[in-house]
């Protein structure tokens, strides 16, 4: 669900916010395309052959773009033992190492997923089940775009960070 975006933030923040407020609504389609399976195939005895590529493509966006939203809203899993015993400090450090690798592996990731997903876009690359949607062109592409995100989602909590305006939550 959308959270209204805090004043001061920057506008990578607010797209994230936007995106990830907003795709959040596809897994609840999801849900209701599932039902709908189970009713079509138990009850009419009428399974079809799309709702599960659907569901499947439309979970992975979320997926894919939520981790901007999680970064943005400080609800990214983390591994508390050490850190909540550190200072300040330390804590500090800790946040900008963890910035500093995670912008370094993103852009990596970002460049790699961009490859990927033009080539897939360039041949229309089909999923090649019964449906023959062109999930993979469709999930390739949110990779690229959601992983673009989160590097930018990063790079705004690391200038956050250095400039002291951002302790990580």
């Amino acid at each position: 669900m959308s959270h209204p975006a805090p004043s001061g933030t920057s506008s990578v923040d607010r797209l994230s916010l936007a995106v990830g407020g907003t795709l959040s609504w596809l897994f609840l389609l999801s849900v209701v395309l599932t039902c709908y399976e189970v009713l079509m195939g138990w009850a009419f005895r009428a399974p079809t052959i799309w709702v599960h590529d659907a569901t499947t493509m439309m979970s992975a966006t979320c997926f894919l773009f939520g981790g901007a939203y999680a970064l943005q809203r400080g609800d990214h899993i983390r591994i508390t033992f050490v850190y909540d015993h550190l200072p300040p400090r330390g804590r500090h450090v800790c946040d900008l190492l963890g910035l500093v690798l995670a912008l370094a592996y993103l852009l990596g990731l970002a460049w790699f997923s961009g490859m990927q997903a033009l080539s897939s876009v360039r041949i229309v690359e089909m999923s090649g089940r019964a449906w023959n949607f062109p999930m993979p062109m469709v999930i390739r592409s949110a990779l690229f775009l959601g992983t673009a995100l989160l590097a930018l989602q990063a790079a705004a909590e690391l200038s956050k960070l250095i400039r002291g305006a951002g302790a990580r939550r």
